[in-house]
């Protein structure tokens, strides 16, 4: 698998400047992350990247991209994503977001229809119904949260996700390294906590028709951060679009069950 390449691309004055990460050859596929960010080049991304060249910037506030003090609202920062896109001469890509990136991806597609050539919606949050509401990710402690992503808190994803918690304690050994990971960490929750916080929903349900973007939603079953009905919602709004339910997998798809979620998203992009 091909190691990533990282370039720091400076978007103009009064605009972010942005960390992306890219691999792979073939057609752009250009990936949004979720409030986790992209910490290590893992889980889906190295298989999506042996069939398209796979294009993660990262948000404002993750890794090395910052001026997160230039977007506003959620408005500027979906249209942000478009400057990144036109940054990267990315014409009509496929679009695929995971959780926060997965909402960013749809308003994307809703709000420029004909900019975004196929568009795949992991778990993406968005949407609300007071019967099942989206986990609050701001009122939980670090360890509490981990049940919330991951289905099975024996396995490699959730036990390297619970050693990442453990670091946040009153404890004074941790490396100069392991430190500096904290503070991204705490630099990717606060913008994730500026445009999520406290509901991560603003009018996405009445946009989701205009998508002309053939779509796949991708879910896993046992997703207890955001309900698995909410990919009925999405595929009921989005004129077309597919479900691909992901078994034994939690919201954390990309990272808990990636081969059938990279081969899930690869086949659709091939028309199938």
């Amino acid at each position: 698998m091909s190691a990533p390449r990282s370039r720091v691309i400076p978007l103009g004055a009064g605009r972010p400047t942005i960390e992306v990460l890219d691999a792979g050859d073939g057609a752009p596929l250009l990936f949004l992350h979720g409030a986790g960010g992209v910490p290590m080049w893992e889980g889906v991304l190295p298989l999506l990247a042996r069939e398209y060249h796979v294009f993660a910037p990262l948000l404002p506030g993750f890794g090395q991209s910052a001026g997160l003090e230039h977007i506003e609202d959620q408005l500027d920062l979906v249209l942000h994503c478009f400057d990144v896109t036109e940054a990267l001469d990315l014409q009509r890509p496929y679009v695929v977001g995971e959780s926060m990136g997965g909402w960013i991806a749809a308003e994307m597609a809703a709000l420029r229809p004909r900019e975004i050539g196929r568009l795949a919606l992991a778990a993406p949050v968005g949407l609300w119904r007071d019967e099942a509401p989206v986990a609050d990710m701001f009122g939980m402690m670090p360890h509490e949260l981990v049940p919330y992503l991951l289905h099975d808190q024996s396995g490699p994803a959730a036990q390297a996700m619970q050693a990442v918690t453990n670091l946040f304690s009153d404890k004074d050994d941790r490396t100069q390294e392991q430190v500096e990971f904290l503070i991204s960490l705490v630099r990717g929750f606060r913008t994730a906590a500026k445009f999520l916080f406290p509901i991560p929903e603003n009018g996405l349900e009445k946009r989701l028709p205009r998508i002309k973007a053939p779509t796949l939603v991708v879910w896993g079953t046992h997703d207890r951060f955001v309900d698995p009905l909410y990919a009925r919602l999405f595929a009921e709004k989005i004129p077309g679009a597919r479900v691909h339910m992901i078994e034994n997998a939690g919201h954390l798809v990309g990272l808990e069950r990636p081969d059938p979620y990279a081969e899930a998203v690869a086949r659709f992009g091939r028309g199938g």
